[in-house]
C-alpha cells in the first residue's frame, strides 16, 4: 500500500471511531473510502480495534472484508499483543461467514511470524461455526498439541461428535495419552453402537486406572448387559477405584446375568475381590439370586465354599442377609447347610429366631452348626432351647455344652450337672469344664465342688483328671466348701505339661526325642491309626456320634503329646478349615506343623475325599518356593495335615 494510501487508510479509519461516524455523510465517505482500498487496509483496521470505544463500525467492516485469502491477516490479529485486539479478530471471525473455519484449526499447533494464536480465541471462533467443522482434523490434533490446549478441543469434540465419528473415535483409542483414550471412551458413550461397546470394552484392558474407569462409566452409560461378564472381571482390578467403579456399573445397569459371573469372582483369594463381589450381590441381587450362587458353588472344592460363605456372611448387606434367612428352611439339605455356615461368620442378633427353629433340623450338620452360630451371637434367648436338645439330642452334647458355656447363662448349671450323671464320658468331662466356666458364686461353687469330689477318683477316661482339675479351680477362687470331704486324688504319674521333652506311649514307657539324625523327615509318618482308605472314611464317619471322638484341636495345650509321639510345642495360628500347631516327631526328632480340621470339615466324608484327592497332586510339587504337603493323618477319629514348617512371621 503506497504512502498516500496509507494516510487515507488512517483518515478514514479516524473518522469512523468517532461517534456516530456511520450516520454522517463524512463517515460513510470513510466506510466507502475503506471498502474500495479492501483488503491491503485490512492490518490498520484490525490495529484500530485497539481502541477502547466505537470499533462496531470497524468490527462490520472487517467482518464484510473476511475470506479464505485474507483469513492469514485475521489470524495475525489473534496473536496481537493487546488482548483488545484479540478480542476484536474474535467477534469478526465469529460473524463472518465468508470463510473456511476449518483453516483455523491448524494454528493450535503453530504459531504466526513467531508469536502463538490465542487459543482460547481459536475454540470461540470454531465453536461459533460447530456445524462446520471436520470433527476427524480435531481428532488428529489431539496428540500434537500440549496438554493445556486439549481441553479446547475436547469441549469441540463434544459439541460436534455424532455417530459417524466413532469408527475415528474408536482408531485413535491407541493414543499414548492416557487422558485423550479416557475423554474418547467419554464421547462414544453418547452412541449406542457395536463399535462404541467393542472401543468401550477393549478399553477395559488398559494400563492406565483412569483409562478403565472411564470405560465402566461408559458402560453404565449405555446399560451394556451384554458385557456383564467383562465389566465383573474388573471386581478383581487392583485398583480399588477401579474396583469400586465396577461395582458402581454393575449395580446401575441391574443385569440378571450378574449373579452368574459373580461366581468366579466370590471365589477369588483377595479379600477385597470376595468384597466386592457380594457388594454387588446386594445391590442388584435378591433371595432366588443369592439361593442361584449358592447352587452353583455346589460341586467347588469344600475350601472355595468355605471362603465364599465367609465373604457373604461377613460383608452380605440387608438383601444378601433377608435371602440367607429365607434359606435356612430351604428343602435343599446343601442350602441349608451353607446357609447356617453364613449366619456363623455374619454373627447378626436378626438370625436368633431362625437359628432356634433350625436346632431341630433333621440334618445333624445344620442342627449343630446352628448351636455354634446361637454360641457366637450371644443372645441368651438361645439358652432354654439348647438345654431342651441337650437333654433330646444327647449326641449332639459336646457342641451344645460348648455353647452353653460360651453363652454364660447360669440357667444351664443344673442341666450341667445332671450331665455328670451321663454314661457318655466325654459328655461329663464337657460338662465339668463347662461348670467350672460358669460357676460365678458361693452357693452353685458349694454344688459343683460336690459333684466332682464324687469323680475325682473316677479312673476311666480322664473323668478324675477333669474333676479334679475343675475342683483345684473353683477352691482356688472360692475356697473348699465341702467341708473337707474332698477326697484325696487317685496317684497320678508327673504331668506330662511338666515333662516338655518327654512323651508316653501305651505303656508307660518313655520315647526320648532323637537329636541327630533327622534324615527321615515326616513323609514316612507311621501312625498307630492307619489312613484310612476313602471306603472306610465312608464307613467311620456316620452324622454327630462321630463327631464325639473328634478331637478339639482349640483345645489342645502346649507340650500335649499325641498318639504316643507328637509332642505339641505351640500353637501357629487358626483359619476357616482349623486350627494350625508347630508338632515335634519324638521318634525322628523333627518338628512340622500339624493342621488339624475343624470338627465339622473332618465329618464330612466328602471333604474327607476332595482333600486326599488333592493331596495326591500337591505331594508331586517340590520348589523351594512352596511349603511341602506330606501326609493326611489321624488321631482316633481327628484328621490332620502334615506340612512342612519354616520360621515366618504373620502377614
Amino acid at each position: 500500500m503506497s504512502l498516500l494510501s496509507g494516510f487515507q487508510v488512517n483518515r478514514a479509519i479516524a473518522t469512523l471511531l468517532t461517534e456516530d461516524a456511520g450516520a454522517t455523510a463524512e463517515g460513510k465517505r470513510a466506510l466507502y473510502k475503506l471498502k474500495q482500498i479492501g483488503e491491503p487496509a485490512i492490518p490498520k483496521l484490525i490495529e484500530a480495534l485497539g481502541n477502547a470505544q466505537n470499533t462496531a463500525t470497524l468490527e462490520q467492516l472487517l467482518v464484510s472484508l473476511a475470506r479464505n485469502s485474507t483469513l492469514p491477516l485475521y489470524v495475525a490479529g489473534l496473536a496481537h499483543g493487546d488482548q483488545r485486539v484479540v478480542d476484536g479478530v474474535t467477534r469478526v471471525l465469529t460473524r463472518a461467514t465468508d470463510y473456511n473455519p476449518n483453516d483455523l484449526i491448524p494454528y493450535f499447533s503453530q504459531p504466526v511470524n513467531g508469536e502463538e494464536v490465542s487459543k482460547s480465541a481459536l475454540g470461540a471462533i470454531l465453536n461459533a461455526h460447530a456445524e462446520r467443522i471436520n470433527a476427524n482434523t480435531l481428532l488428529g490434533l489431539l496428540d500434537q498439541v500440549d496438554s493445556k490446549v486439549r481441553p479446547i478441543l475436547y469441549r469441540l469434540l463434544d459439541s460436534i461428535a455424532d455417530e459417524a465419528l466413532v469408527p475415528a473415535m474408536v482408531q485413535r483409542l491407541d493414543s499414548n495419552q492416557a487422558l485423550v483414550r479416557a475423554h474418547l471412551l467419554q464421547l462414544l458413550a453418547r452412541f449406542d453402537t457395536p463399535a462404541s461397546r467393542e472401543g468401550l470394552v477393549k478399553a477395559l484392558h488398559d494400563p492406565n486406572k483412569a483409562v478403565r474407569q472411564a470405560a465402566l462409566n461408559g458402560l453404565a452409560e449405555l446399560g451394556a448387559d451384554d458385557n456383564i461378564g467383562d465389566i465383573c472381571a474388573l471386581l478383581s482390578d487392583p485398583d480399588l477405584t477401579v474396583q469400586s467403579a465396577a461395582i458402581e456399573t454393575l449395580a446401575k445397569i441391574r443385569s440378571p446375568q450378574t449373579v452368574k459371573h459373580l461366581i468366579t469372582v466370590l471365589q477369588d483369594e483377595s479379600e477385597y475381590v470376595r468384597r466386592a463381589a457380594v457388594e454387588v450381590l446386594n445391590e442388584v441381587g435378591d433371595q432366588n439370586a443369592v439361593k442361584d450362587l449358592l447352587n452353583a458353588l455346589r460341586d467347588v472344592d469344600w475350601w472355595v465354599k468355605v471362603r465364599a460363605a465367609d465373604a457373604l456372611g461377613a460383608i452380605g448387606g440387608p438383601k444378601v442377609f433377608d435371602a440367607v434367612l429365607a434359606l435356612i428352611k430351604d428343602r435343599d439339605e446343601f442350602l441349608r447347610r451353607t446357609a447356617v455356615e453364613i449366619l456363623n461368620t455374619s454373627k447378626d442378633p436378626r438370625a436368633v429366631d431362625r437359628l432356634i427353629e433350625a436346632l431341630r433340623d433333621e440334618d445333624w450338620w445344620v442342627r449343630e452348626r446352628a448351636v455354634d452360630a446361637l454360641a457366637a451371637i450371644g443372645d441368651s434367648r438361645a439358652v432354654p432351647h439348647l438345654i431342651e436338645m441337650l437333654e433330646e439330642n444327647p449326641e449332639a452334647g459336646q457342641v451344645v455344652i460348648r455353647a452353653l458355656a460360651t453363652l454364660g447363662d447360669k440357667q444351664a448349671i443344673d442341666p450341667l450337672l445332671r450331665q455328670l450323671d451321663n454314661t457318655n464320658n466325654a459328655l461329663r468331662k464337657e460338662a465339668l469344664k463347662a461348670l467350672e466356666t460358669l460357676t460365678d458364686d458361693k452357693n452353685t461353687a458349694k454344688t459343683v465342688q460336690e459333684a466332682a469330689t464324687q469323680l475325682i477318683n473316677t479312673q476311666e477316661d480322664d473323668i478324675g483328671t477333669v474333676a479334679n482339675k475343675t475342683m483345684q479351680s473353683l477352691v482356688m477362687r472360692f475356697g473348699d466348701l465341702t467341708g473337707g470331704k474332698t477326697p484325696p486324688p487317685a496317684p497320678l504319674e508327673m504331668a506330662i505339661e511338666d515333662q516338655p521333652t518327654q512323651a508316653f506311649n501305651a505303656d508307660g514307657n518313655v520315647f526320648e526325642p532323637a537329636t541327630s539324625d533327622t534324615s527321615g523327615q515326616t513323609q514316612a509318618m507311621d501312625i498307630h491309626t492307619p489312613i484310612p482308605s476313602v471306603n472306610t472314611a465312608k464307613e467311620d464317619i456316620r452324622d454327630s456320634d462321630h463327631l464325639a471322638n473328634i478331637l478339639d484341636p482349640s483345645r489342645l495345650a502346649p507340650n500335649t503329646v499325641l498318639a504316643d509321639r507328637y509332642h505339641v510345642i505351640r500353637k501357629i495360628g487358626e483359619g476357616a478349615f482349623g486350627v494350625v500347631w508347630l508338632v515335634e516327631d519324638v521318634m525322628v526328632g523333627d518338628q512340622f506343623i500339624l493342621k488339624f480340621l475343624n470338627p465339622h470339615v473332618a465329618a464330612d466324608h466328602s471333604m474327607i475325599e476332595r482333600f486326599m484327592h488333592e493331596l495326591r497332586y500337591a505331594r508331586k510339587i517340590t520348589h523351594e518356593n512352596i511349603i511341602r504337603i506330606y501326609d493326611l493323618v489321624t488321631i482316633d477319629q481327628s484328621y490332620a495335615i502334615s506340612m512342612e514348617y519354616f520360621p515366618s512371621h504373620s502377614l
